[in-house]
């Protein structure tokens, strides 16, 4: 059995905090059959404090501060950078926003290992967020349609799970700390996705304008907590299309679920709602709030709650634990080109596929220009899905095509990317090295999933050669 070392860091809104887990892989196949490699033990080593997010300001975060938490956090793990193999830093929620928060990926650069991605992107973090709460896993293991909420300083992140897949996921700027006071109750600060819901309701709020009392509070979080309840309406209600976030990719999957049987919280609120705290004032912000009003909303009526095996944690939980997926067995690669990192992806649409495979390119290369343009990108990896029974002459047409568009849009030396979401990665790589007859390096891998926009980092091999462990992320920063 290989092991590699995973870490995963979440700088949110409110919280800072860093785990370190080990990720075990086996070969779960019977002894005559193609080899299966799969992550068959998830062990947490190591959980830092939780810190409060260190900023400089609203609008920029404490680089230097952060970094030290972080170098002192893997000293106290005994760990070194150069260890760790896998994970992901999840910059989340308001912290996004902020003017340095693209700086401050490159400032955490030295100290994330050889092959620890920075990822952001709302989307993705409610699926890391939703498998390190265990809605995942319950999911899965009581066949059951699980939907958690991860609640923290600055958005919720929603993913649904049915029997283990993952069916739905969106982000709404939902939060404790879209408003803030200090200890005489006065505001000091207010975000405007806040006042987009009070507007709606006819008042605003403004810094030092208003004192805050339990009723206030409770007037806010019970319109934020109608806002998360409309997300499972027929349609989806209007309150939460005006707080979907942005870069989220929108709510329309969740009118089409089987129905929901069970619902968690996760997050900072999460971990109020289930530990029942009082005190709204505990925090200086809307956090305690707003899961009191989660306990009067309909959410908590019409569905089965669930206690999350991670709430406050489950972002950095599933960063570490759950950010690593495995290839195929049947995979092509050059030895010596790992760890690959920060590869766009380019999705091909299924009229280009189609057409390769009848030796029909000229939409394939189309795009690929196009994507290279767009994205000013040297190298880039061409996503498809794939056959589960491809001919010899469709795969050998499909080859072709690849062969000449690498040629073409490639500057020499730079290696020929590909990934199937099917198992044929193997011979389509043989037949890619065939036709292109150079000695240019070719990784074809396969029965990863990928999205139009994501990034795909490829680590060193594993399980004697037969495996590559892969991180799909999301890079926005607004």
């Amino acid at each position: 059995m290989d092991s590699i070392l995973s870490v995963g860091i979440d700088i949110g809104t409110t919280t800072l905090s860093m785990v370190i887990s080990r990720l075990s892989f086996s070969n779960t196949a019977v002894s005559y059959m193609v080899p299966q490699v799969d992550i068959t033990e998830k062990e947490i080593l190591y959980k830092s404090r939780i810190y409060d997010t260190p900023s400089l300001d609203d609008t920029h975060l404490n680089g230097d501060e952060i970094k030290g938490i972080i170098e002192r956090e893997y000293r106290g793990a005994g760990v070194t950078p150069d260890m760790v193999d896998s994970g992901a830093v999840i910059i989340t929620g308001e912290s996004l926003l902020k003017e340095n928060a693209d700086t401050l990926v490159n400032q955490l650069s030295s100290l994330a290992g050889e092959f620890v991605v920075a990822t952001a992107g709302p989307d993705l973090e409610s699926m890391i967020a939703g498998k390190g709460s265990g809605a995942e896993a319950y999911s899965k293991t009581h066949s059951r349609t699980v939907v958690n909420l991860d609640i923290g300083g600055g958005t919720t992140n929603i993913a649904a799970f049915s029997c283990g897949e993952l069916m739905a996921q969106a982000c709404l700027d939902i939060g404790g700390r879209l408003l803030q006071y200090d200890e005489k109750g006065i505001i000091t600060y207010v975000s405007p996705r806040l006042n987009d819901l009070a507007q709606e309701f006819g008042f605003q709020i403004a810094v030092g304008e208003m004192t805050v009392t339990p009723q206030r509070l409770k007037k806010m979080t019970d319109i934020m907590a109608r806002a998360l309840e409309q997300v499972f309406w027929e349609p989806v209600g209007p309150l939460a299309e005006l707080v979907r976030t942005a870069s989220s990719k929108g709510l329309g999957d969740f009118k089409v679920l089987p129905r929901i049987q069970a619902l968690s919280f996760s997050g900072g609120v999460g971990d109020c709602y289930y530990r029942k705290e009082e005190n709204p004032y505990k925090y200086g912000d809307l956090g305690v709030s707003l899961a009191q009003s989660l306990r009067h909303s309909s959410l908590t009526s019409d569905y089965q709650l669930i206690e999350p095996v991670e709430t406050i944690r489950a972002t950095v939980v599933g960063a570490g634990v759950y950010a690593t997926a495995v290839s195929g067995s049947t995979i092509a690669y050059s030895q010596e080109l790992f760890p690959i990192k920060n590869i766009p992806v380019l999705l091909i649409s299924q009229a280009a596929e189609q057409d390769a495979f009848s030796g029909n390119h000229e939409k394939l290369l189309e795009e690929a220009a196009w994507f290279q343009i767009q994205t000013g990108a040297e190298t880039l990896i061409l996503c498809m899905k794939g056959k589960e029974r491809v001919s010899y002459e469709e795969l050998r047409l499909l080859a072709e095509g690849i062969a000449c568009g690498g040629e073409s849009l490639l500057k020499e030396g730079e290696p020929l990317l590909i990934l199937t979401e099917h198992d044929m990665a193997k011979s389509l790589g043989q037949a890619i090295g065939q036709a292109l007859g150079n000695g240019r390096d070719i990784v074809c891998i396969d029965n990863i999933k990928v999205s139009q926009g994501d990034y795909i980092d490829i680590g060193k091999p594993i399980m004697k050669g037969i495996a590559l462990p892969v991180v799909v992320k999301t890079l926005i920063f607004q």
